[in-house]
């Protein structure tokens, strides 16, 4: 017999990010909890489902993702640099309404720096 599982990775990836943030009370799964996309570069990597339910999608940018559901939250991944000013993720986080963080550094320049998932 053979079974084929499909798993939700994306969105549980955004589910443990919106928990390292500190975003919203479990359960993270709630369609209620705060929105929050993942981004990678210039598009969304994972959505959770609170912003799914407004039409954010994966690949989308996060400027489309911001018309669609204003009070999206987008942090960018980690990211591991060669270049002394780059900053991993939490700081290249924008709050709701897609400003810079208060006292974060920029985000990760993608010629000097590769996502990485290591923390």
């Amino acid at each position: 017999m053979r079974a084929i599982v499909h798993l939700d990775l994306d969105c549980f990836y955004a589910q443990v990010e919106q928990r390292r943030l500190g975003l919203g009370e479990p359960p993270w799964t709630s369609k209620d909890s705060i929105p929050l996309a993942v981004a990678q570069w210039d598009h969304l990597l994972a959505i959770n489902y609170a912003a799914r339910a407004h039409g954010v999608k994966r690949g989308m940018s996060a400027t489309e993702a911001r018309e669609l559901c204003p009070g999206i939250h987008i942090p960018h991944v980690a990211t591991i640099s060669t270049a002394p000013a780059a900053a991993p993720c939490p700081s290249d986080a924008l709050d709701s309404a897609g400003e810079r963080e208060s006292g974060l550094e920029m985000p990760p320049d993608k010629n000097t720096s590769k996502a990485c998932l290591k923390r």
